[in-house]
């Protein structure tokens, strides 16, 4: 198993510095619900300095990207399962004397489904830590191997980085990061504040996709302001209720309600559809920029490239 988590010992030492660096990009899985903006704050200021950290530092940043797709994917495929196979079997069951028995699979399944992949998840990033510290030249089953590759490194675990490719990787990290919505936009933005006036292509994607991300997260604040302000407006009407004597058959309650039902089900309905949208474009953009393509989200990136261009400063 071994084989899958690290290669030979380096010939040339690993400092402690950089051992620390990196077993801190790996363990950093413990906080990574508020995106790969740990990994991608140690890139930022290590990229120059260490190779080693580097790597290690984009590993880790897509690892923890990566999971969060893939668990997102996994979940919606339980979701799909559940609704087109559970249900109906759960109803069978129900009609028969071992529903418990159906019930209590049904329940065991999805929370062991659930809490194992959490903690595989966390598992992979500890190891990662730990294989650091110890000197190891840790990579992620699956991932390490294609991203040593990706990125053109060698055989020594302090060989260069090619920085085109690392800067694309960490483009497609910054919007990749939006399966998060509000707490992803820490990842782009720390990297456009630290690379915007040294890398052109790593100032534009970064921007764009903190941009992009932010105002997703305004408008679900501004959902939720919406709806929040007519739940308040339907309990004050139905709180002074007895009031409106006036009102012949409570027609302005129901009236009241029936407008909130059909706003919130538009708002939904609305919701619905521009979700998968809005983490459909974040995954192309992803994909291009990783593959070196350039991509604009529309309407913002044109808007963008007009506001600021290529240039590096500004």
């Amino acid at each position: 198993m071994s084989e899958n988590f690290e290669s030979d010992s380096p010939a040339v030492p690993i400092s402690s510095d950089e051992r620390l660096m990196a077993a801190l990009a790996h363990g950093s899985v413990v906080v990574s619900f508020f995106g790969p903006a740990a990994p991608m704050l140690i890139w930022v200021f290590q990229r120059r300095k260490s190779s080693y950290v580097a790597f290690h530092a984009l590993q880790a940043m897509g690892y923890q990207m990566l999971a969060f797709w893939v668990g997102a994917a996994a979940y919606l495929l339980f979701f799909v399962l559940l609704m087109a196979v559970v249900m109906p079997a759960l109803a069978i069951f129900a009609q028969k004397e071992n529903s418990a028995i159906g019930m209590l699979l049904f329940e065991g399944s999805f929370f062991l489904s659930f809490f194992g992949f959490m903690a595989v998840y966390f598992l992979v990033g500890i190891v990662g830590a730990i294989f650091s510290l110890m000197g190891k030249d840790f990579k992620v089953p699956f991932l390490g191997k294609w991203l040593a590759r990706y990125l053109g490194r060698g055989e020594e675990p302090l060989a260069p980085l090619d920085e085109t490719k690392s800067e694309q990787w960490a483009a497609g990290v910054c919007h990749g990061s939006a399966i998060l919505l509000i707490w992803g936009i820490f990842t782009p933005l720390i990297a456009w504040l630290a690379e915007k006036d040294k890398s052109p292509r790593l100032r534009f994607q970064s921007m764009q996709a903190f941009v992009y991300q932010l105002l997703a997260a305004v408008a679900y604040f501004g959902y939720m302001f919406v709806y929040m302000f007519m739940f308040m407006g339907l309990f004050v009407v139905v709180l002074f209720r007895p009031r409106l004597g006036d009102m012949h058959d409570n027609s302005l309650l129901l009236l009241v309600i029936l407008v909130f039902i059909g706003i919130m089900t538009l708002f939904f309905l609305f919701f619905m559809l521009v979700i998968p949208l809005y983490h459909l474009f974040a995954m192309i953009a992803g994909i291009r920029t990783v593959q070196g393509r350039e991509y604009r989200y529309p309407l913002l990136g044109n808007f963008l490239m007009r506001r600021f261009g290529d240039k590096p400063g500004g």
